[in-house]
């Protein structure tokens, strides 16, 4: 079979095109495109779904929004999630939760969320001034994911694999260097099969949207999770190269 053929039996096998890394403004505060105008980008990008992946973190959570109670800081985070779904639901397009956390005993590092909804954002709320092992062990629903977010990118530290469920090895923020190869091959070595892949979205202008293909689309963020979790899936950046 020539290379042609190839690519399109893996585009017919895995059609359901995923964004699973993406931000929206002004929920992320280096967001820079509001989550009504992302589900639009995304459908006209020809994807099925994108997930919000906006930061959870204690300079998110607490220190931005400075909200009055737990509840309130909750429910501005959650605003941009549900300003995209709606528009997603108009026009066809899947919008997942999930959340990129951060955990102020561990400095820069950052994890994305899948298998999230409502209830387990106000149970990760908790967790934010903890270690993510603490999450890990104690804190993380058994639906939910726990990715390490590029985990070679500048400042970034390695979590033992025994706490992650996974590595996001191909992340393609511009304005970033993710060491894609630094970290596909520490994930070798410490044998981390699940490996994902994200645009890290945060503006319009992105030349390469990067997406997980899917054999067919989920219908929550759970059974997402799930999807992600078996492993069948394969990665596309921009509208011509794979990756397997």
């Amino acid at each position: 079979m020539d290379r042609k053929n190839l690519r399109q039996q893996l585009l017919e096998s895995y059609p359901v095109r995923i964004e699973l890394h993406a931000h929206t403004q002004p929920a992320s505060g280096c967001g820079r495109v509001p989550g009504d105008q992302v589900a639009k980008n995304y459908k006209a990008a020809g994807y099925d779904a994108v997930v919000i992946t906006n930061h959870f973190s204690r300079g998110t959570l607490i220190d931005y929004y400075q909200p009055s109670c737990k509840a309130e800081s909750i429910e501005k985070y959650l605003a941009d999630y549900y300003l995209a779904k709606r528009t997603g639901d108009d026009i066809g397009l899947k919008v997942f939760l999930g959340a990129e956390i951060r955990f102020e005993k561990t400095g820069g590092n950052d994890y994305l969320l899948y298998g999230m909804d409502e209830a387990l954002i106000d149970a990760a709320f908790d967790y934010i001034d903890a270690t993510p092992q603490e999450f890990y062990t104690r804190g993380k629903d058994p639906r939910t994911l726990f990715i390490q977010a590029h985990p070679f990118r500048d400042d970034m530290t390695q979590l033992p694999p025994e706490f992650l469920d996974g590595f996001e090895v191909f992340n393609m923020h511009p304005g970033h260097n993710p060491r894609i190869a630094l970290a596909e091959r520490y994930a070798n070595e410490k044998h981390i099969s699940l490996k994902t892949i994200g645009t890290d979205y945060h503006y319009t202008g992105y030349e390469n949207l990067c997406a997980a293909r899917f054999p067919a689309l989920p219908e929550d963020s759970f059974e997402l999770a799930e999807m992600i979790r078996s492993g069948d899936f394969i990665g596309e950046i921009g509208d011509s190269l794979i990756i397997l």
